[in-house]
């Protein structure tokens, strides 16, 4: 994301209602992230109805920043990027959630819906990046869990917040 940024402003198409869209999808991005980070942490589960904000909110900002770039900015042309790395990300999750008989739950392959926008705005790398990245958290997670927490085979785990961290250091990079 910082590279993009950096050639948006280093271009003279740089167009300021873009940047606007951008920074609110971003936000919107945060906002979404942390309730779900908590209530999956609390609870262990991802509400629809925040999956959802996620998703439609990250997916009409972020189109709404590409159709309103001009057409030799860095942003325009990427709605299709969004739009194929959300349905990269959820079609994978929801084959493994096929997969695991249920280990991964169907608001993780939501949530890969959410996700798959804002990676796939920057690109098909950082799609891929964030779904490595998502697994690596989760095993940290996972061996955190067995060696200070004493979990089991049966333990239940949070996927959720893995992938945030994982979409979240995607966008950072």
């Amino acid at each position: 994301m910082t590279q993009l940024l950096t050639e948006h402003f280093a271009s003279s198409a740089a167009s300021p209602l873009a940047m606007l869209l951008l920074s609110c999808a971003l936000l919107w991005f945060l906002v979404c992230s942390t309730v779900l980070f908590v209530i999956d942490v609390r609870e262990h589960r991802l509400p629809n109805r925040w999956t959802g904000l996620l998703f439609i909110g990250g997916a009409c900002l972020l189109l709404a920043t590409t159709l309103t770039a001009p057409d030799d900015s860095v942003f325009s042309n990427r709605w299709l990027m969004i739009l194929g790395g959300s349905a990269a990300y959820l079609l994978v999750m929801f084959v493994l959630h096929l997969l695991t008989r249920a280990g991964l739950g169907m608001g993780d392959v939501k949530l890969a819906a959410g996700l798959g926008l804002y990676t796939g705005f920057i690109g098909w790398e950082a799609v891929i990046a964030g779904f490595v990245l998502a697994f690596l958290v989760g095993g940290l997670q996972a061996v955190y869990l067995v060696v200070f927490k004493g979990a089991k085979k049966n333990t239940r785990i949070a996927f959720g917040p893995a992938m945030l961290v994982g979409g979240l250091l995607t966008l950072l990079m």
